[in-house]
């Protein structure tokens, strides 16, 4: 028995270290392994024309693809919108803003060239919203990935503003001095016409008037004790007291007392010529104030006219002001034609976003064509010009006014011509001429205006 289990042993170990090669069979994975081909994912996103929008009527938003796409519609509303003030959810799940729903089961073809394009009546009346400022989150009920399917934008309602047209000339017997008052609640300065009796030099009035402050509660003045002002030749010495040290604290307040100073002198020019301005403290001459201000700023400022300048609106108790606005955005350069400045200046009011200023020209406007006639810029605009602020004449008085005083601080143009689609515009606005050219107003923001509307 024992020699037997040997020869098996003996018999394993020889089969075992033989070369046989040996056919396994194979194994089937298949039902084990699950392969699955991957689905092509949508490119589907939004666009908005506008993040920023005042007053509208509808919004237009496109759903675009970089590929082609068939969409099937499984909704009757395309959009549904959610609407936030001061972070707080007011209005959820909003449907069916579309002028018309789209048929259900219905299928649309979209592409890179092709996009859905939708229009959605966000009006104030038809979403019964009180005026202020709401940010309103657009989502898609045609988009499944959630980071693609909404967009948000800020939407201001503001109905009560008027604006009051500026004018040519001062009432009788007196002298316009526009004066620079910070806004309440921004750094910025509006100027403001005020028409005074004049009773002494003009640069002491235009000093004294801006030390008396602004009749709106939402302007304020930053100019207190000065010590003396005078003018020899037309140059001008503001004398400020060591003692008062507001003028020399604060970056942000230094700065807007000092160029309240400055603007508000360098206007009364329109009356006597001013060539610069100089700042003294107890009668003499400093290095360095208005919290580090330059020496060059300081002793010896010329008068230089400040060109490509922005015109934009700021609300300031229930009243629109334009004010300058010297925008980063316009990129002009030297080799520009006069027209390529225009294009770029209109281009800024679109690009320029401000929390403390609206555009006072509405994004539905175009300029289509541009061409210098003399000193007179033609600006031609498409069709949508003549229907904007159809039921605020004063605002569309504001947007022209705007337009005239931006231009024409483009270098070797005095005025302006307005069209539309190549012709003239005539009743655009009862107390303005618009098929003649157009030139900058003497008198900005007129501060009373009932006194004018009286002696009408």
């Amino acid at each position: 028995m024992r020699a037997f289990f040997n020869i098996i042993i003996i018999g394993l170990i020889g089969l075992l270290s033989s070369t046989y090669l040996f056919n396994l069979s194979p194994i089937d994975y298949s039902g084990t392994i699950e392969i699955e081909t991957p689905v092509e994912e949508s490119t589907l996103s939004l666009e908005v024309e506008e993040e920023k929008i005042l007053n509208p009527e509808s919004i237009t938003i496109s759903h675009t693809a970089s590929k082609s796409e068939v969409i099937k519609i499984v909704t009757d509303s395309i959009f549904n919108v959610d609407i936030y003030k001061d972070n707080e959810l007011i209005k959820s799940n909003i449907k069916n803003l579309e002028p018309l729903s789209p048929s259900i089961d219905a299928t649309i073809s979209v592409n890179e060239e092709n996009p859905i394009v939708t229009t959605l009546n966000i009006s104030k009346k038809n979403l019964g919203l009180e005026d202020g400022v709401y940010e309103f989150i657009l989502n898609s009920n045609l988009i499944a990935d959630e980071k693609k399917s909404s967009v948000s934008l800020t939407v201001t309602y503001d109905t009560a503003g008027n604006y009051y047209p500026a004018v040519n000339t001062a009432p009788a017997g007196t002298k316009g001095l526009t004066l620079y008052f910070p806004a309440e609640n921004a750094d910025i300065l509006i100027p403001v016409t005020r028409f005074v009796v004049e009773d002494k030099s003009i640069t002491r009035m235009a000093i004294e008037q801006l030390q008396n402050g602004p009749l709106n509660k939402d302007l304020k003045s930053v100019i207190k004790d000065v010590t003396n002002t005078t003018y020899n030749n037309g140059n001008v010495v503001i004398d400020l007291p060591s003692s008062y040290t507001a003028y020399n604290t604060g970056s942000r307040g230094a700065g807007l007392a000092y160029e309240s100073f400055v603007k508000t002198i360098f206007a009364v020019d329109r009356y006597w010529p001013i060539y610069s301005i100089t700042f003294t403290v107890d009668r003499k001459n400093v290095d360095t104030y208005f919290h580090g201000m330059s020496k060059e700023a300081i002793n010896y400022l010329p008068n230089v006219k400040r060109n490509y300048l922005l015109y934009m609106a700021h609300k300031a108790d229930g009243r629109y002001y334009l004010f300058e606005h010297q925008s980063e955005q316009i990129g002009i350069t030297e080799n520009d034609t006069i027209e390529m400045k225009a294009r770029k200046i209109f281009d800024a009011y679109s690009d320029t976003a401000l929390s403390y200023g609206i555009s006072p020209v509405p994004k539905v406007v175009a300029l289509d064509n541009v061409l210098l006639s003399g000193k007179t810029l033609i600006l031609d605009f498409n069709n949508e010009f003549l229907n904007v602020y159809k039921d605020k004449i004063d605002l569309r008085h504001m947007m022209v006014e705007s337009l005239i005083y931006t231009f024409t601080t483009i270098p070797g143009v005095d005025s302006i011509k307005i069209t539309a689609q190549g012709k003239e515009i005539s009743d655009f606005i009862d107390s303005l001429d618009t098929t003649r050219a157009l030139y900058p107003p003497e008198f900005i923001n007129p501060e009373i205006v009932e006194t004018q509307e009286e002696a009408e």
